[in-house]
């Protein structure tokens, strides 16, 4: 059918008509979406992002067991962990532990895998919603004049290691926890006299296994300790710790003859290489209890 030319301009305003409706509603529509996902996007986000932190793969909760023996440089947290030719002039400069009846004190902890991709990347979701997580600051900024880690050197980046927190839930029935025994002046000073950090500080992949070099501070808001922070070298001879996808990596940690222990699988792509330009250790944790209420 034709048109004639003096319909034209009138099918044309209606149509103007009725595209500026239509975009008017879509435009309603679309902003109405955005006003109530904005609040449930959210809402999804925290409870997700505290899952991560506090129940997952990448943190689990223990209670510590009991080995008959001390930790020692010549006995370390895994058989030959310790180099075995500074073990034995090792334990000899170490106090002497006193000798004692070490009995399970019913203590629990939350032991996190800080350096994984996932955890980091929670952290700063539950930053970015607002005060009530600020506790699982502060971010530690990486200066770009931090070289790697050279443990030929002694000279270590926590940024280009692997950290572990060991961080207490709930001490034991009579107020026991590891934040006294393996530490000195009631929870204030570490390590104490009895406990040897590095050799009883591990962990074993199938490519190696690595001790502790370092212990990032991380006080509790009395001044006290609350949590353990310990990083481990990332590579061994060279190459990583951790090269599969879901490695099996042992964490083992013993304090005064109690064990804390766990397995992660983690995959390599998910672990920190040293490029990141910040970094977060947080000593905070939030019971299972709260997750379920959010």
């Amino acid at each position: 059918m034709w048109i004639s030319s003096a319909v034209t301009p009138l099918l044309w305003k209606n149509s103007i008509r009725i595209a500026s409706c239509v975009l008017l509603f879509w435009s309603a529509t679309v902003t109405g979406q955005e006003s109530r996902s904005g609040p449930a996007a959210s809402d999804a986000v925290e409870p997700e992002a505290l899952k991560v932190v506090n129940e997952s793969e990448w943190a689990h909760t223990v209670t510590p067991t009991i080995q008959d023996v001390p930790c020692t440089y010549r006995n370390p947290a895994f058989p030959g962990l310790y180099p075995e030719d500074k073990a034995a002039g090792s334990d000899a400069r170490a106090p002497v532990a006193p000798s004692r009846v070490v009995k399970p004190d019913g203590s629990e902890y939350l032991i996190r895998f800080q350096s994984a991709k996932p955890v980091q990347t929670a952290i700063q979701q539950l930053l970015a919603l607002g005060e009530q997580w600020s506790f699982y600051g502060p971010e530690r900024r990486v200066s770009e004049t931090d070289g790697p880690t050279d443990l030929a050197n002694l000279l270590y980046n926590v940024a280009d290691m692997i950290t572990i927190a060991v961080i207490l839930k709930h001490p034991g029935p009579d107020s026991t926890s590891l934040f006294d025994y393996g530490y000195a002046d009631n929870g204030r000073i570490f390590p104490s006299g009895s406990f040897r950090v590095w050799p009883c500080a591990g962990l074993r992949t199938s490519n190696g296994q690595v001790f502790a070099r370092v212990v990032p501070d991380a006080f509790g808001r009395d001044g006290k300790f609350r949590a353990l922070q310990l990083s481990f070298p990332r590579l061994i001879d060279g190459k990583p710790l951790i090269s599969n996808v879901r490695e099996k990596v042992e964490f083992r940690l013993v304090v005064n003859q109690r064990v804390f222990e766990t397995s992660f699988f983690i995959n390599a792509s998910d672990v920190l290489d040293g490029s990141e330009k910040s970094l977060y250790l947080p000593s905070a944790f939030t019971d299972s209890k709260e997750i379920a209420r959010q």
